[in-house]
């Protein structure tokens, strides 16, 4: 495995780029800090700034053609309908993206800006704003017919068996009775998420999501919101799994002393979707459902460091610092989902309005 900081672009990656992109002399090319399904790079050259994505070859799930092609199409939709999406630069050839020995290359304009403010109404504000008008611009844009297959249910909690064999041998007595504990909680959740979900869930509304909107994907220009970013897990599925990841992102407390959030801000969730339902109202039984699909989202997540750490240990055994590192993770995850659980009803008054909160009193 190579590490992210070993990650570069060749003399010969450079050379085959210049012929294929017409963006002037480069000066330099450098990693960005973030990024493991893809490698992305910041470019300058004579004309400008750019950032260069680059499928990464070695991981688990590669991006196929057609999904390249519906993200192309995807940003080119919303950029015509005035979302602050990148700008892509075509090949000299004209074409929306590059292909070079199965890897998918998209170069896009640099996005001048800040990171998104933690504690920053205006800039959680935008957000909400931002993902709902994204919403309501892609209602109708073709794409991926079917919803992501599910992953919760008999393989995830063989993977969590599998993830506490191989972890355990690292831990002292005391740690392993405790990973066991999160672990058996975790395989609950597994299990009776997907029955909570069998009869509410076929009624929700779906169409193409963003599939990572959060703090990480937006820029702002002061309190204006600059670019929003990361089309590469956009796909036909819940709108509420969009709002659930939005959630996780902006809404958890921080700033404690604990050593990870567990639970959310019931100010900060209002105000987002307040921002989010000014431009794209939803009906009440979305906003009733999103503690259940948040409890979905935060599972596939915990079963997701599984599979990566599972993956890893097939190409080469896992060391201690992995190991305890995931069962930090998992621990976290188990308290979040139990902190949902306990306190789901309480986070429905605080989605509906204060007539509705009234009323449930």
């Amino acid at each position: 495995m190579r590490a992210k900081q070993q990650v570069v672009l060749t003399g010969a990656d450079v050379d085959l780029l210049r012929r294929v992109y017409d963006i002037g002399e480069w000066f330099t090319w450098d990693r960005t800090p973030t990024g493991y399904t893809n490698h992305s790079f910041f470019i300058a050259t004579s004309t400008g700034k750019y950032v260069l994505r680059r499928s990464n070859m070695d991981w688990k799930i590669r991006k196929g053609a057609d999904a390249m092609r519906f993200e192309v199409r995807l940003i080119d939709h919303l950029r015509e309908r005035g979302y602050p999406a990148p700008q892509i630069i075509p090949t000299r050839e004209g074409d929306r993206h590059f292909t070079h020995q199965g890897a998918f290359y998209l170069m896009t304009a640099f996005i001048a800006g800040d990171p998104y403010e933690e504690g920053n109404t205006a800039h959680l504000l935008a957000a909400g704003e931002a993902l709902g008008r994204y919403h309501r611009l892609v209602r109708t844009l073709s794409g991926p017919s079917a919803a992501s297959a599910p992953i919760l249910g008999p393989r995830a909690i063989s993977a969590l068996d599998r993830v506490e064999d191989l972890v355990a041998p690292f831990l002292s007595a005391g740690e392993r009775k405790h990973l066991r504990n999160q672990i058996f909680y975790l395989r609950s959740q597994v299990a009776s998420i997907p029955r909570a979900l069998a009869e509410g869930y076929p009624e929700l509304n779906k169409q193409v999501i963003h599939g990572s909107f959060s703090e990480t994907c937006l820029i702002f220009a002061g309190d204006a919101l600059a670019g929003v970013l990361d089309y590469d897990r956009a796909r036909y599925e819940a709108v509420a799994t969009d709002l659930a990841i939005a959630i996780r992102s902006f809404c958890h407390h921080s700033g404690r002393d604990e050593r990870y959030w567990i639970d959310l801000d019931y100010t900060r969730c209002r105000d987002l979707l307040a921002a989010y339902q000014e431009v794209n109202p939803l009906p009440e039984e979305e906003l009733r459902a999103l503690p259940l699909i948040l409890r979905q989202h935060l599972a596939i997540k915990a079963l997701k460091r599984c599979d990566n750490f599972l993956w890893r240990n097939s190409v080469a055994p896992q060391e201690e610092a992995r190991a305890r590192k995931l069962a930090k993770r998992l621990e976290a995850g188990a308290a979040r989902l139990q902190w949902l659980e306990e306190h789901s009803w309480e986070l429905v008054a605080a989605f509906l309005d204060e007539r509705e909160r009234v009323s449930w009193t």
